[in-house]
Order: structure tokens, then C-alpha cells, then sequence
């Protein structure tokens, strides 16, 4: 506007200092003279401040310009950036189904919060940016920078202006905080899937463990009917003392079954091999669990039947077609 009114009075101004310029001639060496000679110089001096700050202001006001539109072109791509971080973060769900896995994850994550620390000192410093351009800026300023349509008062236009940058800057602020939250969180969560799934792993391997000790005793077991009759009362002692060292492998069992619950109470879904980990050592345990019964049982039959207490000796001491047997009150007698 200012622009436009010193065209407009451009002509005039002209007129004015040649038709001066003639007058001045007409009247030299007089004292009207010397003050017309004075009031011409300050007009042109007038006008030339005039133009000079005319030619300031619209040049502040392009470089403002230029500036307002690289900040909120700077601003938007913040934006669009922040939701694809949400987004990629989102994706990173849910917490995998056992300790390798959740490592993973945790890698992945040690990764992207790298990205958020790198790319904080950019969103730190369009923010400042923003706050001391808007703090600085006039509003007969902004009111150029912002295109609205016309028919808007400059006023309103500038304060439209305003608007938009200290939007997009408070969304800015407000989405950075909350992806930063959203990160804590995930993080929270793979902390503790981690601490979970690694007490999990170590207490399924030591359970193993002395799964497979006890199974390797199992293993060494002759058949019964093939023992020597001496050595019947030994292995019995030798079974019992077994089961009386597997006894306490019950209560890791449980706490096994109740690690692999408490997993399942937080949302997570233990993986294929967990779960068959965990059907596998429940199976062994009940089948150790059979065989050390099964194997006392037998023992104790055998020792009943063929032990120091019984007669079973006596059967060598006759010869067909006599055999030897026992009444049901214990006396013995030949049948020919």
C-alpha cells in the first residue's frame, strides 16, 4: 500500500520540484529565494527518506516472506515425519513369544530411539525458530507473508498467519511428545518381556537339566528279571533314594507352568518352541514320575517273591517229575 501511494504522488512530486526549480530561478538572489531554496530541499529530502524506507520495508518483507515459507514447509515435513516414526513404531508390536525374539525387538528399538535423539536437535531448533520469528515479526509484516483471499481485512490476514505457524508448531511439540512417550513405553514393555522370558528360559533349562540326570539314571536300569536275587534289595534302596531326589523337581515344574501363566496375564504369546519346550518338560516329568513307581513296584515284587524271605531257593532241590509248591499257609509241599 505504501508502495503504491508514493507511484501515485510520484508525478506529483515532480511537478512540484521542476515547477519550484523555475520559480527559484525567477526570484534568485532575493530572500524568498533562499527560502524556497530550503523548503525544496526538504521536500526532496522528504521524499528520498520516503522511498528508501519504502524500498527497505518490502525487502524485509520478501526475505520475511521467504522465511515464513520455509518454516512452515519445515514444519509440515516435521509433521509428516513424526506420524511415519508413529506409524514404524506401531509396526514394531506386538512383544515376541520368547527371549531371542524380544531381543530382536529390543535392537530394533535401541536403533529407532537413535533416529529420535538425532533428529531432536533439528525439532528443538525450527521450534525456537518459529517462536522468535512470530515474536519479532509485525503483524502489518505477517499480514503480507500470508496469502488469504483478499476480500479479508490485514489485519485478519496477519493474524491468520500467525495462527498457522503457531499451530503447526504446537502440533509439532505435542506429536514429539507423545511419540517420545509412545517409545518409553515400548521400551517399558521389552524391559520386561525380556526379564520375564530370560527368568523363563533359565528356569526351563535347569529344569532339563536334572530331567535329563535323572533320565540317564533311568536308562542305566536292567530289566528286573535279570538281576541277581542278591542284588534286588540294593536296587530298591537305590530307587527309592531316586525318587526322594526327584521329589523336589515337582516344585519346578510349577514354577515353570506358572512363569509361562504370568507371560500370558501380560499379553504375550509365547512362541511355538516355548510352548513345546514347556509340553515336553511337563511330559518327561510325568513319565520319570511313572517309571521310578513302575521300577519300586517290580522291586518290591521280585524281592517278595525271589528275596532271602522267601523259598524260591528250595526249587532247585528236587527234580522232575517232582516240582515243588507252597500251600497257601506257607507250608511247602512236592507234587509228583
Amino acid at each position: 500500500d505504501l508502495q503504491g501511494e508514493i507511484e501515485a504522488h510520484t508525478d506529483i512530486y515532480h511537478n512540484l520540484d521542476e515547477n519550484g526549480q523555475k520559480i527559484l530561478r525567477s526570484l534568485e538572489g532575493s530572500d524568498e529565494a533562499a527560502l524556497l531554496q530550503r523548503r525544496l530541499d526538504n521536500m526532496n529530502f522528504k521524499w528520498s527518506e520516503l522511498r528508501k524506507k519504502s524500498l527497505n520495508i518490502r525487502s524485509h518483507l520478501e526475505a520475511s516472506s521467504d522465511q515464513w515459507k520455509r518454516l512452515h514447509l519445515s514444519l509440515q515435513e516435521l509433521l509428516v515425519w513424526l506420524q511415519l516414526k508413529d506409524d514404524e513404531l506401531s509396526r514394531q508390536a506386538p512383544i515376541g513369544g520368547d527371549f531371542p525374539a524380544v531381543q530382536k525387538q529390543n535392537d530394533v528399538h535401541r536403533a529407532f530411539k537413535r533416529e529420535l535423539k538425532t533428529k531432536e536437535p533439528v525439532i528443538m531448533s525450527t521450534l525456537e525458530t518459529v517462536r522468535i520469528f512470530l515474536t519479532e515479526q509485525p503483524l502489518e509484516g505477517l499480514e503480507k507473508l500470508y496469502q488469504e483471499p483478499r476480500e479479508l481485512p490485514p489485519e485478519e490476514r496477519a493474524q491468520n498467519g500467525t495462527r498457522l505457524l503457531r499451530k503447526q508448531a504446537e502440533e509439532v511439540n505435542t506429536e514429539w511428545e507423545k511419540l517420545n512417550l509412545h517409545s518409553s513405553d515400548w521400551q517399558r514393555k521389552i524391559d520386561e518381556a525380556l526379564e520375564r522370558l530370560q527368568e523363563l528360559q533359565e528356569a526351563t533349562d535347569e529344569l532339563d537339566l536334572k530331567l535329563r540326570q535323572a533320565e540317564v539314571i533311568k536308562g542305566s536300569w536292567q530289566p528286573v528279571g535279570d538281576l541277581l536275587i542278591d542284588s534286588l534289595q540294593d536296587q530298591l534302596e537305590k530307587v527309592k533314594a531316586l525318587r526322594g531326589e526327584i521329589a523336589p523337581l515337582k516344585e519346578n515344574v510349577s514354577h515353570v507352568n506358572d512363569l509361562a501363566r504370568q507371560l500370558t496375564t501380560l499379553g504375550i504369546q509365547l512362541s511355538p518352541y516355548n510352548l513345546s519346550t514347556l509340553e515336553d518338560l511337563n511330559t518327561r516329568w510325568k513319565l520319570l514320575q511313572v517309571a521310578v513307581e513302575d521300577r519300586v513296584r517290580q522291586l518290591h515284587e521280585a524281592h517278595r517273591d525271589f528275596g532271602p524271605a522267601s523259598q524260591h531257593f528250595l526249587s532247585t532241590s528236587v527234580q522232575g517229575p517232582w516240582e515243588r509248591a507252597i500251600s497257601p499257609n506257607k507250608v511247602p509241599y512236592y507234587i509228583k
